[in-house]
């Protein structure tokens, strides 16, 4: 190497080192330090199926079977215009074509075991059996989705499907508590349920002999 190429090779060098450095300032002056604070509200929680059904279950407790329609009314509204019962009880629709109602409704259990009661109601409309589930039928799903939980609301469907399993265990707990241990004993007492009865539009009436079932969201038993 010459040494008339070796101031060249300098410049080069300076030139080289200072738009480094220029840049270096540049991307300093543009980044934000965030405090650990900042970095926590910026970290979302983990996801708790179980923590968030005990929110739904309050709210389903508090506001979704705040003002419960009488479940006589409610049938027979159905039974006349279904599309007329749903503006007029204010049906929630957790699905299309489904019209989801909170009712209220008092009863002598007729029937009863561990998953099921079947009540006897005097003065309703109809000769269709009332049916709570108390056990493995309790339907956690359907209440999940009318308190306005939605499947973008968990991280995935696994999550989403977990709220729904951890509130029906919820309400399966409440119904242990208010019924007792066996339910079968309650055979010829009343109780009264408020809760959510779904009704699926078809085009045409239900069958006298197809239960009426309330998905309970409270329950009490006299005696």
């Amino acid at each position: 190497m010459s040494r008339a190429q070796t101031p060249r090779i300098t410049r080069s060098r300076l030139v080289g080192g200072a738009v480094v450095v220029v840049l270096a300032a540049a991307m300093l002056l543009n980044t934000r330090f965030l405090t650990p604070e900042e970095v926590d509200a910026l970290t979302p929680d983990e996801f708790d199926p179980a923590a968030t059904a005990e929110d739904l279950h309050v709210q389903a407790t508090e506001e979704l079977v705040g003002d419960p329609a009488d479940l006589d009314a409610v049938t027979a509204a159905i039974a006349e215009d279904p599309e007329a019962a749903a503006e007029e009880f204010s049906a929630l629709s957790p699905g299309e074509g489904t019209d989801a109602y909170t009712v209220s409704v008092t009863g002598t259990v007729e029937e009863a075991d561990e998953n099921t009661l079947t009540l006897a109601v005097d003065g309703l409309s109809t000769e269709r059996p009332v049916v709570v589930p108390v056990g493995t039928a309790v339907d956690g799903t359907l209440i999940r989705d009318l308190t306005g939980f939605e499947f973008g609301d968990a991280p995935g469907q696994t999550g989403y499907q977990q709220v729904g399993n951890e509130l029906a265990a919820l309400l399966r707990a409440d119904a242990a508590e208010a019924l007792g241990d066996d339910p079968s004993s309650l055979v010829d007492q009343e109780v009264t349920v408020r809760g959510v009865l779904r009704h699926v539009r078809t085009g045409g009436e239900a069958p006298e002999g197809k239960p009426i079932t309330i998905q309970p969201i409270e329950l009490e038993a006299d005696g």
